[in-house]
């Protein structure tokens, strides 16, 4: 039997980065024993995929797809987005938790699994939310598992709605960056 975090560093052979981060978010264990297990990892040939992964980790990211969507962007040396972001009204009402926000740039990525498009109740409140957060200034770009699967083009649009916002960069992909 091994611990979280060495099964994390033996998932490395098998994974891609982004892969690693949404397991590394998941992980009750502390970073610290993450660091350890990654410095003590035999295998010297995938401890700077196992050190890129764990450097990406946010424990407040909820699910494995918005974790990798996160990872992406990183990946791609656009702005760190912040997770699980309440938006407020100017009356300090909540309007909505959101996925991942770009809050200088009033930018909001929202993963939307297959639920969000077949359950009509939930298809509603999230065209009703949607347009409540762009009532108050802020895009909203949801994103799928279509578009996890061309992630450059992903992080091409993403990179041009910050632009249209205000945000000077380029993508400037790392050598991690899947495809």
């Amino acid at each position: 039997m091994t611990s979280a975090a060495r099964t994390f560093c033996d998932l490395a052979r098998d994974l891609s980065v982004p892969e690693l981060v949404a397991v590394a978010d998941r992980l009750a264990t502390p970073h610290p024993e993450l660091a350890e297990a990654v410095a003590a990892f035999p295998d010297h040939r995938l401890r700077a995929k196992l050190i890129e992964a764990a450097r990406l980790r946010d424990i407040a990211s909820e699910s494995p797809k918005e974790s990798e969507l996160r990872a992406l962007v990183r990946l791609a040396g656009l702005p760190a987005p912040r997770c699980q972001v309440v938006v407020t009204d100017d009356s300090g009402r909540f309007v909505a938790r959101v996925d991942l926000a770009f809050e200088r740039y009033a930018e909001v990525l929202e993963y939307q699994g297959d639920h969000h498009r077949t359950d009509v109740h939930q298809w509603r409140r999230d065209r009703t939310r949607e347009a409540a957060l762009e009532s108050l200034g802020f895009h909203v770009t949801e994103i799928t598992q279509a578009d996890l699967d061309q992630p450059r083009q992903l992080v091409e649009r993403v990179a041009a709605n910050l632009r249209r916002r205000g945000w000077g960069g380029s993508p400037c992909y790392s050598p991690w960056f899947p495809g």
